[in-house]
């Protein structure tokens, strides 16, 4: 089995909604605020390749609440971040009022948020001049 350990509970939840989409079979054990999530390591390999990248994601959100959390702390601000990933791997950090991040993920989960941020990470990387309609219309 495969131990991944989460400190938050919104991202222990994220985690356990991801694997359930994508139909793997998991253990949990909570202890205090440790979230301990073990999958077999008896997967396909490129299934067992996007539940780490899909950790990985989670511990950067993880570690952006903790930086929040002392930024807050230390200088009287809160700020919030949302994570993008390009399309060659590389990491930007969008920086965001967290007033206003706060009101949009109560009205959307956080992977909708993921959605909509990837599909905006790619309309820059790869612009479309064209409407949807158009492009629709062009393929018929």
């Amino acid at each position: 089995m495969l131990d991944y350990i989460l400190f938050n509970e919104n991202l222990f939840q994220l985690f356990i909604d991801w694997l359930k989409a994508k139909n793997v079979a998991y253990e949990v054990n909570i202890d205090e605020d440790n979230y301990v999530i073990k999958v077999s390591e008896n997967l396909d390999e490129d299934l067992l390749d996007d539940i780490d990248e899909k950790y990985d994601e989670l511990m950067d959100m993880n570690q952006d609440l903790i930086n929040d959390e002392e930024k807050e702390s230390n200088d009287g601000y809160n700020m919030a971040g949302v994570i993008v990933t390009l399309k060659d791997g590389s990491v930007s950090y969008a920086d965001i009022d967290s007033k206003l991040l706060s009101r949009v993920i109560s009205v959307i989960s956080p992977e909708e948020l993921g959605q909509i941020v990837t599909a905006i990470a790619d309309a820059v990387e790869n612009p479309q001049p064209k409407t949807y309609c158009q492009r629709m219309r062009d393929a018929e």
